[in-house]
């Protein structure tokens, strides 16, 4: 059966738990055709508002979740046509990964995963992190892309999880310095996500040297950039993005008052690339 996405919002919860059991699969197999419909109003304002609806009260079950998070981690979703700029494949990964973030959120509190699945998604949304090129924010007439932003998002959710350990952290650290070299310098303050996810990893007790080690690797790739290539324009991209990164981080830090080793480091850096040359 074919359904309306409109007429099951204006549904009761009640009445939406009972088309559930009835028919699930066939509701969330209609709502996944969708997900990155390049309409904003289809995409977002019917078919992302029920997904959340339906995490939020409740009304799917662990096996509806498990067939959900199945869906979204096949390459047709998350990775669909990874690699790509500037075209509307990105609505597909970038909404997947939205999809997913709600679902690990609603996972740390239901726990419908198992802990190899709990896994198997951080290496996913770190590779996604690492992989995607379309860094376009909102997008006039289509809506918000976001796939920067929502990866780093999952990533958060991810670490907030009761699944998380820190000894995952290396990855996690890598596709954020990944993300300083995709060519851009972000405009819709992607740089503040990057710092949740440093944020998340602090109140996990991280410890200070693994992320002061982190900082100077950074910017040791900008040096070695410089050395090698000269000021090229992706060089010259990846030193404003890093600095964006690098004063957003320093002034969280002073103002939480925490980690001073690492708040000098981070400062001692941002006055050496102040000035290019």
């Amino acid at each position: 059966m074919n359904y309306q996405i409109p007429d099951i919002l204006a549904m009761s919860n009640a009445d939406r738990k009972l088309l559930l059991e009835k028919d699930s699969i066939a509701v969330l197999e209609e709502m996944l055709v969708h997900i990155g419909n390049t309409d904003e109003g289809i995409r977002d304002h019917q078919h992302l508002r029920l997904f959340y609806e339906l995490v939020q009260y409740e009304l799917l079950s662990s096996v509806d979740k498990q067939y959900v998070v199945s869906q979204l981690t096949q390459d047709s979703y998350i990775f669909f046509k990874i690699g790509e700029k500037n075209t509307d494949s990105i609505f597909q990964r970038s909404l997947s990964v939205l999809w997913l973030t709600y679902l690990i959120r609603n996972d740390a509190e239901q726990g419908f995963l198992s802990t190899e699945q709990y896994k198997e998604i951080l290496d996913f949304a770190t590779l996604y992190l690492s992989k995607e090129k379309d860094t376009r924010g909102y997008i006039e007439g289509k809506g918000w892309a976001y796939g920067i932003a929502n990866g780093a998002d999952l990533i958060v959710a991810l670490i907030q999880h009761p699944n998380f350990h820190i000894y995952f952290a290396p990855p996690i650290l890598q596709c954020i310095r990944d993300c300083f070299w995709k060519g851009t310098v972000y405009v819709d303050d992607e740089e503040e996500r990057f710092v949740e996810i440093i944020e998340a990893l602090i109140r996990k007790e991280i410890d200070e040297e693994l992320i002061i080690e982190w900082v100077e690797q950074v910017f040791d790739s900008l040096e070695y950039s410089k050395q090698t290539i000269g000021y090229s324009p992706l060089l010259l991209k990846a030193r404003t993005e890093t600095l964006h990164f690098m004063k957003t981080f320093y002034f969280t830090l002073k103002f939480r008052q925490i980690m001073p080793e690492l708040q000098g480091a981070v400062s001692h850096f941002i006055g050496k690339w102040m000035k290019i040359r």
